[in-house]
């Protein structure tokens, strides 16, 4: 029985055109319809089908994902870092968590398939993408993301 991805591939475009317009919204307005999506991603990559082959590996353009990253950290600003595990929490210049980061992560991986998915057609190679890019990298900044959304969203903001 071949699988339904509609859900899975309609996350992955919401996130994709929020991070694109970010700046059309204000940030607790943002952080919120995230803290809503990064979990219908997460859930939609547990049902992946775990018999995918993994696929071809690239980095992006490094100076891109470089002013992403800033663009996410000016936008977030007050709500960007946090602290992971090992960081010392009353220590705020400590913190090595970044949602910006996250974000830059998540984008450039996510952005990549569903461009590949736009262009050709070709949901397998999409599939295989994010699949691949999530168990070698973006899988915790996935589950790190949507921790510090949750612990946001539970009146920090």
């Amino acid at each position: 029985m071949k699988k339904d991805y509609t859900r899975l591939i309609a996350a992955i475009r919401a996130f994709c055109l929020m991070i694109d317009y970010l700046e059309s919204y204000r940030p607790e307005a943002w952080l919120k319809e995230m803290n809503h999506l990064l979990p219908q991603i997460e859930a939609g990559m547990q049902w992946l089908d775990l018999d995918i082959a993994p696929g071809f590996f690239a980095l992006p353009d490094l100076e891109w994902r470089f002013a992403m990253f800033c663009r996410l950290k000016a936008f977030l600003g007050k709500w960007d870092e946090y602290p992971l595990p090992g960081d010392r929490r009353d220590d705020p210049s400590d913190f090595t968590g970044s949602l910006a980061d996250d974000f830059t992560d998540l984008y450039f991986e996510l952005r990549r398939g569903l461009n590949l998915y736009d262009a050709e057609g070709d949901l397998a190679s999409a599939l295989v993408l994010w699949r691949t890019g999530y168990v070698l990298h973006w899988r915790e900044h996935l589950y790190d993301a949507c921790r510090r959304l949750e612990w946001l969203c539970g009146g920090r903001i």
